[in-house]
């Protein structure tokens, strides 16, 4: 999903921010490399003062809709979560076969420092583009989440949005709680309702065509 470039950044606005990991190669096909990522998000949400609206996770991206607690700065934030799930999925390659961590390794080798001649391990790219989205207009939000949820349905990995579990479709669609601890907004969840209302309408017209 492409994102839009925002020009000025405000530290306590609500985005839709795109992770994306080294090379776009496919970190987030194993089970540990998934959780490491959930824990982080409930790690982050429960004790840094991240809040998170909606969520997604595919093979080499992270989707999320979330903003900053007043008190918190969105950009140290997600230095900080870059930080921490890195230093964990290294710690988790570390116990691949030799083949495997190997590869690993040199996507997430990075020259930095004056010369270049530093090694550094990063699993995520530097974040360029993200989406601004105003909080005074759920239908907006509720739009960026119903794209997100879908791409699981777009790349055909599950039929219905809520059957992905790593992503917060099943708390907007089924009413439970899922892998990451959200939080739903009554605009928003109104708003998605609305999307779904006018997607079974539209169905319905024309299956009786």
């Amino acid at each position: 999903m492409d994102a839009e470039r925002v020009i000025s950044f405000e530290d306590h606005g609500c985005y839709l921010i795109t992770l994306e990991t080294a090379d776009l190669i496919d970190v987030f096909i194993r089970p540990v490399y998934k959780q490491i990522a959930v824990h982080s998000l409930n790690h982050y949400i429960n004790t840094k003062g991240l809040i998170v609206y909606g969520w997604c996770l595919m093979s080499n991206k992270l989707y999320l809709v979330c903003q900053a607690h007043k008190n918190t700065s969105l950009k140290d934030i997600r230095k900080s979560f870059k930080q921490f799930t890195t230093e964990k999925i290294i710690e988790a390659v570390l116990n691949e076969p030799a083949e495997r961590q190997q590869w690993l390794m040199e996507h997430f080798q990075k020259n930095s420092g004056f010369l270049k001649t530093h090694k550094k391990l990063e699993v995520w790219q530097p974040v360029r583009e993200l989406v601004s989205l105003d909080l005074s207009r759920p239908e907006s939000i509720a739009e960026h989440l119903e794209l997100v949820h879908n791409i699981p349905v777009q790349q055909r990995i599950v039929r219905y949005a809520s059957d992905f579990i790593y992503s917060s479709a099943f708390d907007y669609e089924t009413g439970g709680e899922g892998l990451v601890k959200i939080m739903k907004l009554n605009g928003v969840v109104q708003a998605l309702d609305d999307i779904e209302n006018r997607k079974s309408t539209f169905k319905a017209k024309f299956s009786h065509k």
